[in-house]
């Protein structure tokens, strides 16, 4: 009986260890890595020139890790409300379009080493005097993208100004950033809240039309995002993006396509 036992655990744990491997293996095997992206006027992190040619920094960094990989690379035009279930369903491989790690998304995902920093600014147009500081935001309407860890945050940040009794800001959601920033030229609000690097991308492209206001208490990051049952391929790239943390390619990359480099990284989130 003993060794019957010992036979069944050593072919389950053999088991797990080819499905763990299954996904990387797929990849080579195909020689296309599949990533799932939303590049709908996402700026400097990603967007689709008229051609539909798919451009920014993680368009960088997704065609580098499948360089390192020895394949090629497909980025799948996918809606960001069902990009992870898409990746779920197994539609592509991976997410990198980026992507805030948050808690409630590493229950359904395993996310790499940070690759960026993805903290939550407020932007307003470049001429409202009325808006200087986060308080100046009671009473007014923020734009989020739906779909995205900022809606949550944005309700938080209502419900504290209403603790220090303050009109809480009106919160309106929207399917894509160019409505998002139409509205706000329109002054049908008065700002937009969303990654630091998203909108430094949107003020390269459009200097002196906005202006970041600081402070709103959020520090978070970009992570690619990997099925739980795929460490091997989480492995791989967390080599991969280590090593260009570590030469100077992620940096030189941020560079490129945000004006500078991020900031310093942590290497995992439990060092968040």
């Amino acid at each position: 009986m003993n060794t019957r036992n010992l036979l069944m655990g050593l072919i389950v744990c053999l088991g797990t260890a080819m499905a763990s491997a299954d996904t990387l293996d797929e990849v080579k095997q195909r020689g296309v890595l599949m990533v799932g992206v939303e590049a709908g006027g996402t700026g400097a992190i990603l967007s689709a020139e008229p051609g539909g040619k798919i451009i920014g920094q993680d368009a960088d960094l997704n065609a580098l890790i499948a360089k390192k990989l020895g394949v090629k690379l497909e980025m799948i035009e996918t809606p960001w409300p069902g990009i992870i279930p898409a990746l779920l369903s197994k539609r592509f491989d991976m997410i990198m379009s980026g992507m805030t790690a948050t808690k409630a998304r590493s229950e359904r995902v395993n996310f790499s080493t940070p690759y960026g920093d993805a903290s939550l600014v407020a932007a307003a147009l470049e001429g409202n005097a009325a808006i200087e500081t986060p308080d100046d935001l009671t009473g007014k309407t923020i734009g989020v993208l739906l779909g995205t860890n900022t809606v949550d945050f944005a309700k938080g940040f209502a419900t504290r100004l209403t603790a220090k009794n303050l009109p809480a800001p009106t919160v309106k959601t929207y399917d894509d950033f160019p409505s998002v920033f139409v509205e706000l030229s329109n002054k049908n609000i008065d700002v937009v809240m969303l990654p630091r690097p998203i909108m430094g991308g949107y003020m390269v492209q459009k200097p002196g039309t906005f202006k970041i206001i600081d402070g709103l208490g959020d520090k978070s990051y970009f992570g690619v995002a990997i099925r739980k049952e795929d460490p091997a391929l989480l492995a791989a790239i967390n080599k991969i993006l280590m090593e260009a943390k570590a030469d100077g390619t992620l940096a030189a990359v941020q560079k490129k396509w945000l004006g500078a480099p991020t900031g310093p990284l942590p290497d995992s989130w439990s060092q968040q």
